[in-house]
């Protein structure tokens, strides 16, 4: 009555060992990576679906199982089959390696693939819908401000105006400016470039648009 337990272990590892070997190295075998090149390819195929190395996890997982329910009865095995605990162990421990390193090179080359798939997307769209350059005389390259220096005596106002020229020094026109006081305490500046003076002291204003900047310096002094 030894053996009694013994068919249906028997039957458990054998139907776990031949799924682990049909279907286990899914990640190795059968997923794809995106090919070498792919970057200028305008089609190619891999594979973005996570199935097959999820399948080798759970294959790693049961070889683990199979691999301890056989080395809970050493002495049955030893006498059917000639496996010994130690044996059984190995064994089990050999799919888990192979089924969890196939499992790990198997969402590595899926997460590769989605990534490849996003960039051949961007390019396909990018051909369909080409970028519009920005005409060159619509370039910024300086921005100038006037008046460009000033003294302002407490409590007064100047109104500044924003130029925006392109690289042939012609104004651009219909140009947005973000103003800004580098010492509001001193004077502030609104968003249409009108400068209100508050307390004695150097003080520089700027107006941006796009990347350029230009600035103007203004002192305000104390007043007479």
């Amino acid at each position: 009555m030894k053996n009694a337990g013994l068919v249906p272990r028997l039957t458990v590892i054998a139907f776990a060992g031949f799924v682990a070997a049909t279907t286990g190295g899914c990640g190795l075998l059968i997923v794809q990576a995106p090919p070498e090149g792919h970057e200028q390819m305008n089609y190619f195929t891999c594979t973005e679906s996570n199935a097959g190395p999820a399948i080798d996890l759970a294959w790693a997982g049961l070889s683990l199982v199979s691999g301890l329910i056989c080395a809970a009865d050493p002495d049955g095995y030893e006498d059917y089959s000639n496996y010994d605990a130690g044996t059984c162990v190995a064994i089990g421990l050999g799919w888990v390696a192979l089924s969890g390193t196939s499992a790990i090179v198997g969402f590595n080359k899926t997460k590769k693939c989605r990534a490849a798939k996003r960039q051949l997307a961007e390019r396909q769209a990018q051909q369909r819908f080409p970028s519009e350059e920005q005409p060159v005389d619509l370039i910024v390259q300086s921005v100038v401000l006037t008046p460009s220096a000033d003294t302002l005596a407490v409590r007064e106002q100047l109104q500044l105006t924003a130029s925006a020229y392109n690289s042939s020094g012609a104004v651009i026109p219909n140009r947005m400016f973000a103003w800004s006081s580098s010492n509001d305490a001193i004077a502030s500046v609104s968003s249409a470039g009108l400068v209100t003076a508050h307390a004695t002291g150097d003080v520089v204003i700027a107006a941006r648009t796009g990347d350029v900047v230009g600035t103007a310096s203004l002192v305000v002094v104390s007043r007479p």
